[in-house]
C-alpha cells in the first residue's frame, strides 16, 4: 500500500484543558479579592484613573477572555458556544457581584462597592468586545451587540477612586502610630513630627489650605515626663529575706498626669490603707494614729496606697482623719486598667496609677506589712507650648460659601519616661487616615463637592479639646456658614457598628444617616447618643455648629494605653464609616453638582 503524502491530523486540545483555564483565574482572583486588607500590599495613587480601577479591570478582561474562548472551544453545548461572548459577559459580572458581597459580609477590613462592580463589568465586556470585533474582521458570527459595549467603555473614565483605599490608610496609622513620632505628644517634637507629615499629605493631594503652610498655631500648658520613669516595690518576708519588684512603665504602671516629680532617686514607705476605717471606728482611730507616726518619724512623706474605689469613698471618713490623709501628698492608686491622660499643672505630690496585682501590692507576711518604695519621676510642666491646627479646604463648584467640615484630631499623649510611648492608633490615627481618605475622594475632579468641604486636624484634643475651642474662638471660616461637621475619633474597629454623639440632639440628620446604613448596610448597627463634651464636636455644638461625632465599637479594647497599637485595629467598619460619611456629606451638598 502506498504511503500517503498528507500529514495526519493532530489531536485537539482537551475541552477540559480550557475550562480549566478560567477557573484557576477565578480561584487566583477569589483568593486575592478576600484576603484581609491588612496582608494586602500598598497601592499606588494614580492620577487620571485609580489603581483599584484599573485592577479590577484588568482582573475581569482576563477571566472573560479565559472564559470566551473556553466556552467556544468545547462542542457539548453548540448553543452556548455560538454565544460565548455574552455567555462570558454574564458569568463575568455574576463573579463580579459574589466577590462583592463576599466582602460586604465577611470582616476582612475590606467593603464591597458597586464602583468595584461596575468596574469588572466594563473590564469583561472590553475583552468580549475586542474578542467579538476580532472574530467579525475574522468573518466570524459576531457574539454581542457593539453598540452596548461601546456605551459601557464610555463609562470607563466616569469611574472613580475607589471607594477607599484600605492598605494605605493602614499605612497612614502604622506611621502616626511608629515610634519616631513619640505618640504625637509634646515630648521630643512629637506632635510636630506628626504635623509635618500630614502636611506634606494634604499638599500631595493639592488641597487648599485654609491658613499659611496649612498650620493655625496656638499655645498650651501641659505637664510631661520626659526623662526616667521607674518604681520598684520591696516586701519584707522575714528579718533577713526580702523581695523587691520593678514595675514595667506603661505595662504595670503609669505616672498620674497631674504628678508633680521627684529630685532624683527616692526611697521611702508605703502605708497601705486599711478598708475597715470606712466601717468601724477602732480601724479609724488606729489609721490616725498610723499616719501621725509615719509624718513625725519619716523625713519623705510616705505613699499612701489604695484602690480606685477606696478613693471615692473617702469623704465618708471622718473630717480629722480626712484632714490626716490629706497631709499625705503621695499616692499610689491601684486601678483594674491603666489610663493615661495629660494635664495643664502639677499637684503638690506624686501620684501613681499601678496595677492592682495582689503579689505586687499586699504583703507577703503580715507580721511586716510596710513596704519600701524606690522611684524617680522626672516631670516637666511646660508653659506656653506652641503647638497647631491644621486646614484645608475643597472649594465647592456651586456653593463656595457654604461649608461641611469633616475634622479628627492627630495629637495623642506622647511619651512617659525615655522608653515608653502611647502609639495611639485608635485613638486617632484611625480618625485621621479616615479624613484624609476621604479627602481624596473629594480631591479628584471627578468627585468635586457642590459645597466647599473643609478638613480640619486639631492638635492637642487630648489636653482638653483646645485646638478645637480654639479654632471656634478663631475660625478660619465663618462658624454661620458651617451647615454640618462631621468629627471621626476612634475608627478602627467597627465589628458591634458605630455610635453617633449628638444623633439624640440632632435627630432628623441622625434618622438621614440611619436611612443611609439600613439602605446600604455600610455597619452592623448605628447607636445614637445625646450631648457630650468627649471630642472635638463639642466646642462647635455648642457654638451652635450642627456636629455629629461618629466613633465605631467592638474590637480592640485598648485606649489610652501602650496597647492601642495598629496591629491590633481589626478596621472591620472603617470601609463602611467611610462609604456612610460619603453619602451623608452627599445628601448635605458634596455630592458633585452634576449628580446631586
Amino acid at each position: 500500500m502506498p504511503i500517503s503524502s498528507r500529514t495526519p491530523p493532530q489531536p485537539k486540545p482537551s475541552c477540559r484543558f480550557f475550562a480549566a483555564l478560567p477557573l484557576l483565574w477565578a480561584a487566583l482572583v477569589l483568593v486575592l479579592t478576600l484576603t484581609p486588607a491588612a496582608d494586602m500590599p500598598v497601592t499606588p495613587v494614580w492620577e487620571l484613573l485609580s489603581f483599584d480601577t484599573a485592577a479590577h479591570a484588568g482582573v475581569f478582561v482576563v477571566l472573560a477572555g479565559l472564559s470566551r474562548f473556553s466556552l467556544r472551544h468545547q462542542s457539548r453545548w453548540p448553543l452556548l458556544a455560538r454565544h460565548a461572548g455574552a455567555a462570558a459577559l454574564l458569568v463575568s459580572v455574576l463573579f463580579g457581584g459574589l466577590i462583592e458581597l463576599l466582602q460586604h459580609h465577611m470582616h476582612l477590613g475590606r467593603h464591597g462597592d458597586w464602583t468595584d462592580l461596575l468596574s469588572d463589568a466594563i473590564g469583561a465586556a472590553l475583552a468580549v468586545g475586542v474578542a467579538t470585533l476580532w472574530a467579525a474582521r475574522r468573518r466570524e458570527p459576531l457574539q454581542l451587540p457593539i453598540v452596548p459595549l461601546l456605551l459601557l467603555g464610555a463609562l470607563l473614565p466616569a469611574i472613580g477612586a475607589p471607594a477607599q483605599d484600605i492598605p494605605r490608610a493602614r499605612r497612614t496609622i502604622e506611621k502616626l502610630a511608629a515610634p519616631e513620632l513619640h505618640g504625637r505628644g509634646y515630648v521630643q517634637q512629637g506632635e510636630h513630627k506628626a504635623a509635618a507629615y500630614l502636611r506634606g499629605r494634604l499638599r500631595e493631594l493639592k488641597l487648599e489650605p485654609l491658613a499659611p503652610n496649612y498650620t493655625q498655631p496656638f499655645t498650651l500648658d501641659v505637664n510631661t515626663f520626659p526623662g526616667t520613669v521607674a518604681l520598684s516595690v520591696t516586701h519584707v518576708v522575714t528579718l533577713d529575706k526580702v523581695v523587691t519588684k520593678e514595675l514595667v512603665p506603661g505595662a504595670e504602671f503609669i505616672v498620674a498626669s497631674e504628678s508633680k516629680g521627684t529630685s532624683g532617686l527616692l526611697t521611702t514607705s508605703a502605708l497601705r490603707l486599711d478598708t475597715l476605717c470606712f466601717f468601724q471606728a477602732s480601724a479609724q482611730q488606729a489609721l490616725q494614729r498610723r499616719a501621725w507616726h509615719w509624718l513625725s518619724t519619716l523625713g519623705t512623706p510616705p505613699f499612701l496606697v489604695l484602690t480606685a474605689r477606696d478613693v471615692q469613698r473617702l469623704p465618708t471618713l471622718p473630717p480629722a482623719l480626712r484632714q490626716t490623709l490629706d497631709s499625705l501628698p503621695n499616692r499610689i492608686v491601684l486601678v483594674p486598667k491603666l489610663t493615661a491622660s495629660l494635664a495643664p499643672a502639677q499637684v503638690a505630690g506624686i501620684h501613681i496609677e499601678a496595677l492592682n496585682e495582689p503579689v505586687t501590692w499586699y504583703p507577703l507576711n503580715p507580721e511586716y506589712p510596710e513596704d519600701l518604695l524606690t522611684l524617680q519621676v522626672d516631670a516637666q510642666l511646660q508653659r506656653n507650648y506652641q503647638t497647631q491646627n491644621l486646614a484645608a479646604v475643597i472649594r465647592g463648584t456651586a456653593q463656595p460659601d457654604s461649608f461641611l467640615v469633616v475634622s479628627a484630631h492627630y495629637d495623642h499623649l506622647g511619651r512617659m519616661g525615655r522608653n515608653t510611648y502611647f502609639p495611639g492608633a485608635n485613638d486617632n490615627a484611625s480618625g485621621v487616615a479616615l479624613l484624609l481618605e476621604l479627602a481624596a475622594h473629594y480631591a479628584r475632579p471627578e468627585n468635586r463637592p457642590a459645597y466647599s468641604v473643609v478638613f480640619l486636624l486639631f492638635g492637642a484634643e487630648e489636653a482638653g479639646l483646645v485646638g478645637s475651642r480654639y479654632f471656634v474662638a478663631h475660625p478660619l471660616v465663618p462658624l454661620a456658614r458651617i451647615k454640618f461637621l462631621v468629627n471621626l475619633d476612634l475608627l478602627g474597629t467597627g465589628e458591634e457598628g458605630a455610635t453617633v454623639v449628638n444623633g439624640r440632639v440632632f435627630e432628623a440628620p441622625f434618622r438621614c444617616l440611619l436611612a443611609l446604613n439600613n439602605a446600604y448596610h455600610y455597619l452592623p448597627a448605628l447607636g445614637a447618643r445625646g450631648r457630650a463634651a468627649n471630642s472635638d464636636h463639642f466646642p462647635f455644638s455648642e457654638a451652635g455648629v450642627p456636629a455629629f461625632f461618629i466613633y465605631t465599637r467592638g474590637g480592640s479594647a485598648a485606649y489610652h494605653d501602650v496597647n492601642d497599637k495598629p496591629a491590633a485595629l481589626s478596621l472591620a467598619g472603617f470601609a463602611g464609616a467611610f462609604g456612610l460619611v460619603r453619602d451623608f456629606l452627599g445628601e448635605l451638598g458634596a455630592a458633585p453638582a452634576a449628580k446631586k
